[in-house]
């Protein structure tokens, strides 16, 4: 099931469907308007996803929906927090072979961060979809205490999707009598975590982190292709396709 999850998003995103296009456009080496377009399409998607100006754009419409709070804690109060799993990185030798990916660890510290504001405890959820004996669930417990001096009260290792993250951390929270958590994100993950932690048997409050729009000193510079805008495109589209692709499911 991961393996066609990760083939489908190969094909939707780029790089995978700028080769699926060029692919394309030989196999129909016969019919010259058609690679034509084929081949427009790949540069014009290529072009407009490098442009920091559009990328921005994606991802911005993503982050504006849940703005940063100065003193979150202050603001509202929860008796939970918890972080969603964010990847990891099972080829870090110099870590031991594995650890969390960059996001999980921003993630991570904004939790801790918030623990040490509030003494609420955390509940890290994300499972295991490559089978490699250790959920990320353990994984972030490991990374918490050993690089923030922070334990993690519960552990929801089973789930391999953000509404799975949903499913199995409101079951935990509920039968533990938890009313209220503090739900932790990246600011353009949040929207589509929202999503599916809302209206449960907890209330979660987001509390988003890490917003990540380019910012330019010159305005030329919006104009400019780069390979991080191309990424960032990539990661928004990626959530708006999960947005329509929940609802679509009625999620």
């Amino acid at each position: 099931m991961i393996l066609l999850h990760r083939t489908i998003e190969f094909l939707l995103y780029p790089p995978g469907n700028l080769l699926l296009f060029l692919l394309l456009g030989l196999l129909l080496y016969k019919h010259p308007k058609v690679r034509f377009w084929l081949a427009g399409i790949a540069v014009a998607q290529l072009l407009l996803l490098s442009l920091p100006v559009v990328s921005n754009a994606l991802l911005v419409a993503l982050e504006q929906q849940y703005p940063p709070q100065k003193a979150l804690w202050e603001h509202s109060s929860a008796e939970a927090i918890v972080v969603l799993g964010g990847g990891r990185n099972d080829k870090a030798t110099e870590y031991g072979g594995v650890t969390v990916s960059s996001a999980e660890m921003e993630r991570l510290r904004y939790a801790a961060f918030l623990h040490r504001k509030t003494g609420a405890p955390i509940l890290l959820t994300g499972g295991d979809p490559i089978d490699s004996g250790m959920s990320e669930a353990k994984l972030m417990q490991q990374v918490l205490q050993d690089e923030f001096g922070v334990s993690a009260k519960w552990l929801e290792g089973n789930s391999h999707t953000t509404w799975e993250n949903a499913v199995f951390s409101d079951e935990i929270l509920s039968a533990n009598g938890i009313k209220t958590a503090w739900l932790v994100t990246h600011a353009w993950h949040m929207p589509r975590s929202m999503q599916v932690f809302a209206n449960r048997s907890v209330k979660y409050i987001p509390a988003p982190h890490s917003y990540g729009a380019l910012a330019w000193d010159k305005l030329w510079f919006k104009w400019i292709p780069q390979a991080r805008a191309m990424d960032i495109s990539v990661t928004a589209l990626h959530e708006w396709l999960g947005i329509v692709w929940y609802r679509l499911k009625g999620r």
